[in-house]
């Protein structure tokens, strides 16, 4: 299973991505957004007293098999590897599966920008007409 059908879907809904969330996970709220460019982009929040961003993960790209090439380079947690989805085994129904566990990620935003990502209004649009991809 690739990003493609993503991607496209996207794109088609004239957004900029879509966020999906883990369902019932109580300890932390993870989060994967899929962006019209391809980028993907893994966020990690915790709850309670201490709540926050705790770390996130850059991908410029899946390949073929639906791997996201996450950058850890950029990464200050040590256990990042193991935390983040390394593989999409499913997409459907709003919602998508990695690495065949049986925990679904429902798509919980349909974002039209997403500025604190460079993904904002005019900018956004230049970008699309720079790389050939339609413009909202």
């Amino acid at each position: 299973m690739d990003f493609s059908s993503i991607i496209t879907a996207v794109r088609d809904a004239k957004c900029v991505g879509f966020r999906y969330q883990r369902a019932g996970h109580s300890r932390y709220r993870d989060r994967v957004t899929v962006y019209w460019d391809g980028r993907i982009l893994f966020e990690r929040f915790c709850y309670g007293e201490a709540a926050g961003l705790v770390f996130r993960l850059w991908a410029e790209c899946a390949d073929a098999s639906g791997a996201p090439q996450w950058d850890f380079s950029k990464c200050n947690v040590s256990n990042a590897c193991e935390e983040a989805p390394r593989q999409l085994t499913g997409a459907g129904q709003g919602g998508l599966v990695f690495d065949g566990k049986p925990v679904c990620w429902e798509c919980v935003d349909r974002l039209r920008s997403d500025k604190a990502n460079g993904y904002g209004g005019p900018v956004n649009a230049l970008k699309r007409l720079l790389r050939g991809k339609r413009a909202f």
